[in-house]
């Protein structure tokens, strides 16, 4: 088992994404974060939808940090 850490800096990037609901004219924001996988699993879980039902967008993180105060 490897104890050491790792010697390579954690990459720095900066993405950030929101769901909504395919299909949506509005496109009003459901969930958003950093991680594809987990704002989908959420918004399934907000809304009590498939996980098929969402579609994804990279936001600016200006965006993320203004939704993050709505969407909590």
């Amino acid at each position: 088992m490897n104890t050491y850490p790792s010697l390579h800096p954690k990459p720095d990037f900066e993405r950030f994404y929101c769901a909504y609901i395919k299909g949506d004219a509005a496109k009003e924001p459901i969930t958003t974060g950093e991680s594809i996988p987990a704002i989908i699993a959420k918004a399934a879980e907000k809304t009590g939808r498939f996980r098929g039902d969402f579609e994804v967008e990279e936001i600016s993180r200006e965006r993320h940090e203004k939704l993050k105060q709505f969407l909590g």
